[in-house]
Parts: C-alpha cells; structure tokens; sequence
C-alpha cells in the first residue's frame, strides 16, 4: 500500500467515525476531509474542488428548489388531501392508499418533503382509522425512500451518481432509466409496510390513547399574574384552573425562584409567573376567566396586528431552531409570530418558555398572522405546521408549479436539454412566474447537502487519484472470490458496502465514495460498469435499518419509535430488496 493509499485510507474512517458519532456537522466532516486530503499532498487544490462545479450539484439545488414549489403551493399537498377523501373501506385500503400516494410524490420531489408533507395525512387518517400513529409514520418515511429509487429526480443520490458517470466518460442516467428497477422494489416494499406495519410498536402513552387523547396536544406555557388581577391573593386551587380547565400546574415562577412544590396552594402576587399543562383551547379559556395573562416567548407580548391565528408546529429535523432557546431564535422579531406554548413528548416543561431549550419533535403553538405562518412555513425543514389553519393555496400557482416541473421532466427525458439545464430552467421559472420568492427558492437550497456531496466527489477523486478505489476493487474481488469473471457475488458486495456506509452518513456521500471502486471492479472484471453503478445508487437509498437518513428522523419522535424499532422493521425490508436488486438489475442492465 503507497504513503497516499494509506492517508485515504485514514481519512476516510476518520470521516465515518465523525459522522457515527454526530459530533461535528456533517458537511464539516466532509470539509475537513477534502482539507486533510490537500494538506496530505494526495490532492492539489484544482482537484479538491471539482466537486464544487460539477453538475450534479447545479441539478440537487433545482430539483429542490422545484420540491418546495409544489409542496409550497399546495400541489402535493392536494394529492396528500385526496388521499384523505378516497381511503375509505377498512385501515388496510387505507394504509394501501396513504403508502401509494408517498410513493408516487417522492418519486418526483424530494424525499423528506414528501415525509414532511404526509405526516399530518397520516396523523389524521390513525385518528379517523382508530389506528396507532406508530403504524403509518414509520411506513410514510420508507415509502418516501422507496419511491426515490423510481426515478433520477426522486433523491439526491441518483442525480450524485449519474454526475460521477458523466465524469468518467460514461453516460448520464436518464430520468426514467432506474423505473424498471425501481418499481418492482416499490410494489415489493410497499406490499410488505402493508402487511407487517400493524406489529409496529407503541409507545407508553401513545399506544390505545389515540382513539381520543393521541392528537391532543397539552402544551406547556406560561400565565402571567399582571398587577390588579383578581388571581392576586388567591391559590390556584381557588381558581380552579384544574377542575373548570383541566389545565395542570406544574411550577410557579417568582422573580429569580422557581418553586415546583406546594404550587396549588401558594397565593398568588403581582409578576407571579404560572406554568400549566393543556391544550390550546383550555389555555385560551382557563387564562381569561382566572383573569391571568398568556406570556409569549418574546419580550413583546402584544398580538400582531390583524386576524391572528393559532397554529401548532413540530420542531422538525434540521431545524436552526434545534438546541436553541426560543429568547435566542426571536421568531417574533423574525417573523412577527409569537410562540405561546411548548409541548414536549416524555416530559413536562416547567421552565420558561424563552429559556428552553428546543428539542426534534417538539410541538409549539405559536400566534401571528396568516401571511407571516405562511412564510415561516416556506421551509418544510424549518417546522412543520399543522396546515388546517392557513388560507387555501393560489390554485393558478399551485397548476403552474406543477406544469413547470413537468415542462423540465420533458425537456430532460426527451433529450431536448441537458437533464441539469432542463431542472435549472424549470426552477428559474418558478421564481420568474412568483410560485417563490426568491427568498424562499434560497431558504429551499440544502446548503449542507450541497456542500456534503460536493467535499465527497473531492473525496472520490482522491480515491481515484492515489489508486485507493483500485486496491479497494482488488481487494474486494479477492473477499469475494469473484476473479473468474463472475460479476454477481462482486454486485453483491457492493450492494451491503453501501448499506452499511449509508447507515451512518448521507446516502449520497455514501454513494459517491463506493462508486469509484465499483467503477474500478467493473474495469477490473472487463463488463459495463453501469449495472455496478445502479447497484449502489439503489442501495444507497434504501436506509432502512438505523433512523439517521432524515426522513426516518423527521418521523422517529411524532411516532415515539426508538433506534431498534428501525433495524427490527427495516432490516428485512432491507433484505428483500436485496434479493430484488440482484434479480433486476443483471435483467435490465445486463454485464
């Protein structure tokens, strides 16, 4: 092994362990790495940065700009209502057509905004089916991840590798070119969340409440005791907050103490600050008639101007707000909004409100205008908001982001503009005919995505370059005794190389590492590196068996799952489209 084959080799389980371990942002993981690989003298500059402009990051940011088009303008989401409408006879039909629908909107659009959009769908139909939520969330997450497979645009890491096919002299994949392997898994899968999601477990607390407490949400907040208010000098057990409101005392805030003891029974004083536990309605009610005032999160407690409205959100994965406290974020200073309650699942919040801090799956309620719960609803990753509140979609926006989207699958498919091109003009266009604003197309770029994949093509180019992704290929040929030109046991292995990089870090930058040294087999072997090449992309996308691919934790806490509940469910699943995966692909790409 030379000196540079080694320094790959380090750096490369260094960034595995980095990203394991979550310690440092991923896309710093994979900046740091492309520097190390620099400094190393296994790359010059040039080379470090070819990831940067390649196209098939020019292609990532238009298909998400595209994505929060239509789930902005309510495209998807009108698919997502249909469902609600149509699912009738029985909770199987339903979870049939619920998996079906994920499915054909990730097939298309990006897969945690396809999550993002269903899970409310989900939530409503478990209440309406007298089912666990448990039962849908997980399957919604994987369907979206299935239906990625479908198609080029359906995930980030198929547009990854047909870039590094370009890159080496190969042709692009095409937008419908995955489909006959893709679909096959599709019904497969679907078929099997179908049949064995009702042995998906149910938390404590979530299990059999649903059928009338699940969608209840009993949020914590804070009521303060003004000076003049008749709660002066009276307990919270005269006021009766518990008997007449069902709201819950549970600390009492007095200049710098916070008692947690004796709450009910404390005569209140002027600047008292009473935390309860309810829902949104009791909270309203329970505070007038005590003659209480609701805090806000921010120093300004006055209501924003106009017909307010009340909405709950869930703090959603990749949030900015995530381990911030609500004082820090200023969403009113952001945004004019005013978050008035928190609810946390598996615990009270007897802090105060400015001072917690937030936490995945956390669920505010927040107060402010319609137009500025809109913008704050923009960025599907920012918070998922419950949408029953918020004015119907522009219908003229809604058809033209759809007809956008198709006009640029058409150009691409049909040859007429390179695939990149036609994304890219489809994405001007949505902000050229206002379906975003510019602002919004910006906050729709997943940076860290971006940057991720562009440091991993830096990466791969090192594996290249050294002569790492080789002796990987020979190496892996000798393990799997495939040297007599036999390509099956080398696909194979592949296959679960992939699996197991994408457990622990992005499926596109697990991608991007393994297909150099597929490339490098397929040379080795003398056969058509293609078949090699969809092997892995399919294989990075089929993240089944840990909850770290963000769509699995977009669901992980509103489904109250637990870390093996995803291997115990997905490992199988994992397995059949394994045994798929060799049957189809030697068919449709043969050596």
């Amino acid at each position: 092994m030379t000196l540079h084959i080694g320094i790959v080799i380090v750096v490369i389980t260094a960034a595995f362990v980095l990203f394991w371990m979550e310690v440092v942002a991923v896309e710093i993981v994979g900046l740091l790495a492309l520097v190390a690989l620099v400094f190393s003298g296994v790359l010059d500059v040039n080379e470090a940065f070819l990831g940067f402009g390649n196209p098939a990051l020019i292609m990532i940011a238009s298909i998400l700009v595209l994505s929060a088009s239509l789930v902005r303008n309510g495209a998807g989401e009108r698919i997502a209502r249909r469902i609600e409408a149509l699912s009738g006879g029985g909770s199987e039909k339903m979870a049939c057509a619920l998996f079906a629908a994920v499915l054909a909107v990730s097939a298309f659009i990006n897969n945690v905004a396809a999550t993002a959009m269903f899970i409310p769908v989900a939530e409503s139909l478990a209440q309406a089916y007298r089912v666990r939520t448990s039962r849908l969330l997980m399957p919604v997450a994987y369907a979206s991840l299935l239906g990625g497979v479908c198609t080029l645009t359906g995930t980030s890491t198929n547009v990854a590798v047909a870039g590094l096919l370009v890159k080496h002299g190969e042709p692009s994949l095409g937008i419908f070119e995955l489909t006959p392997i893709g679909l096959p898994l599709a019904v497969v899968g679907m078929a099997y969340l179908v049949i064995f999601s009702r042995w998906l477990p149910g938390r404590a607390g979530q299990e059999d409440q649903l059928l009338d407490d699940d969608d209840k949400r009993f949020f914590a907040t804070e009521l303060v005791v003004d000076e003049g208010s008749v709660a002066i000098g009276r307990t919270l057990r005269e006021l009766r907050l518990g008997t007449r409101f069902h709201l819950s005392p549970v600390g009492l805030i007095r200049g710098a103490a916070r008692l947690a003891e004796d709450v009910v029974d404390t005569p209140l004083l002027a600047d008292d600050v009473v935390v309860v536990e309810g829902d949104a309605r009791a909270i309203n009610r329970g505070a007038r008639a005590a003659g209480l005032t609701r805090k806000s999160s921010s120093k300004a407690l006055e209501t924003p101007a106009g017909a307010p409205a009340l909405v709950e959100a869930t703090i959603s994965y990749n949030s900015p707000l995530i381990s911030r406290t609500l004082a820090e974020v200023d969403l009113r200073g952001r945004y004019g909004l005013n978050v008035i309650a928190v609810w946390r699942r598996g615990g009270s919040v007897i802090e105060k409100i400015g001072h917690i801090r937030l936490r995945l799956g956390d669920d505010l309620l927040i107060l402010g205008q319609l137009d500025r719960v809109r913008q704050m609803a923009g960025d599907p990753l920012y918070l998922l908001l419950n949408d029953k509140v918020l004015p119907r979609y522009e219908s003229g926006k809604e058809f033209l982001s759809l007809a956008l989207f198709g006009v640029a699958v058409i150009l691409g498919a049909g040859g007429m503009l390179p695939i990149p091109l036609a994304f890219l003009t489809g994405a001007l266009g949505v902000v050229l005919f206002r379906c975003l604003t510019i602002e919004e197309a910006y906050r729709a770029l997943n940076l860290k995505l971006i940057l991720l994949i562009a440091s991993m093509i830096g990466v791969s180019v090192a594996m290249e370059q050294s002569g790492t992704a080789h002796w990987l290929a020979g190496g892996l040929i000798s393990l799997t005794g495939t040297g007599d030109g036999s390509p099956l046991l080398m696909m194979a292995g592949l296959y679960w190389m992939t699996v197991l990089l994408t457990q622990s870090m992005s499926n596109a930058a697990a991608a991007v590492l393994v297909v150099p040294v597929a490339l490098s087999v397929a040379n080795l072997l003398s056969i058509d590196p293609r078949p090699l090449a969809i092997t892995v992309a399919v294989g990075a996308s089929l993240a089944f068996m840990t909850p770290l691919e963000p769509a699995c934790l977009l669901v992980m806490s509103t489904g109250r799952y637990r870390f093996r509940d995803f291997l115990v469910f997905g490992a199988p699943l994992t397995v059949t489209c394994f045994a798929l995966v060799m049957v189809l692909v030697p068919v449709f790409f043969p050596w």
